[in-house]
């Protein structure tokens, strides 16, 4: 129905309801005045009532020349790392929409290019001129980080499994390290251990779901990472720290303790010892601080008394 139909079945109903007002009692009029009074403020919130300006994706802006707009980077590689400059071309607002998975090529083949992995949108008045920051996330870890003020070109995506982990990451606050590092994990096959952060639960549903996307084998493990641009722009990486649960069989009062191995076979120190009160599988959450460790491949033995229980290997 058009809003002149709504507006004239409105008024017919005031009419009628007039003309059974005149053939009652005056207490009765003073309660059907009000109620009109009501409805005549109703229909007047109801007629300026103007429904939400239309969504426009950032693509769709771009084709039909309603923008003009540039992409410059700040220097950063991961979250706030792109200048979305920007000029309405239009005479009316516009809501544009940058959709979860735009990417963006580097100005040269040497340097990283950019995703934007959670959707983004910026409104603008008619005609006017801004720029906005946008959280654009590496994809290619082995390049240099982008130069500060090189022009990004928006471009179409190819990377495997995208959609999937756009899914998997749809309206959650993850940290920007957190997506960083899965994002890693699905461009560059970087370890999924490496995805790390603080809501545990989340972050545990987005490994278990990217070690199947990535086809890489689960870990028990997760493996805090610090990251550091060299002089030339180069990513480096370390790992602080290792976690997470270490599950096994053993029966009541046996006698438990850990000794960590190097790939070499090389004993590197053994940890306290802990009595098992129950038999059965037992879990427990297991740390070690690995910063400064040489790169390679460990293992954990845990021993009652002289006795190989079980084995859990990781890398640095």
């Amino acid at each position: 129905m058009k809003e002149d139909d709504y507006s004239s079945s409105f008024f017919c109903a005031i009419i009628r309801v007039l003309r059974y007002t005149f053939k009652i009692r005056d207490m009765k009029k003073v309660a059907i005045y009000s109620l009109l009074l009501s409805l005549v403020s109703f229909s007047g919130i109801l007629m300026g009532f103007k429904p939400t300006e239309e969504i426009i994706d950032l693509e769709t802006a771009i084709t039909n020349k309603l923008i003009v707009v540039e992409f410059v980077s700040n220097g950063s590689y991961s979250g706030e790392s792109l200048i979305m400059k920007v000029r309405n071309l239009n005479s009316k607002k516009l809501n544009i929409r940058i959709k979860s998975g735009t990417y963006f090529r580097a100005p040269s083949d040497y340097e990283q290019n950019l995703l934007i992995p959670q959707e983004d949108f910026i409104v603008l008045d008619s005609k006017q001129s801004t720029e906005k920051i946008l959280n654009g996330y590496c994809t290619n870890m082995s390049n240099a980080a982008p130069n500060k003020d090189g022009i990004f070109v928006l471009e179409k995506s190819y990377i495997k499994g995208l959609d999937d982990f756009l899914g998997l990451i749809k309206g959650k606050n993850f940290e920007s390290y957190t997506l960083q590092s899965a994002i890693w994990a699905l461009t560059d096959q970087e370890p999924v251990s490496n995805v790390d952060g603080e809501n545990s639960a989340e972050i545990d549903v987005l490994r278990k779901e990217l070690f199947k996307i990535t086809g890489q084998i689960e870990t028990w493990y997760k493996s805090r990472q610090e990251y550091a641009l060299s002089e030339d722009r180069q990513i480096n990486t370390e790992t602080l720290a290792i976690n997470g649960k270490l599950k096994f069989e053993t029966v009541k009062g046996a006698i438990i303790h850990e000794e960590i191995y190097d790939s070499e076979g090389k004993m590197l120190f053994k940890l306290s010892e802990s009595v098992a009160k129950l038999g059965g599988e037992v879990a427990y959450e297991f740390n070690l601080k690995v910063k400064g460790w040489k790169k390679g491949n460990y293992e954990i033995r845990l021993m009652d008394g002289t006795k190989l229980v079980k084995t859990f290997e990781f890398i640095v």
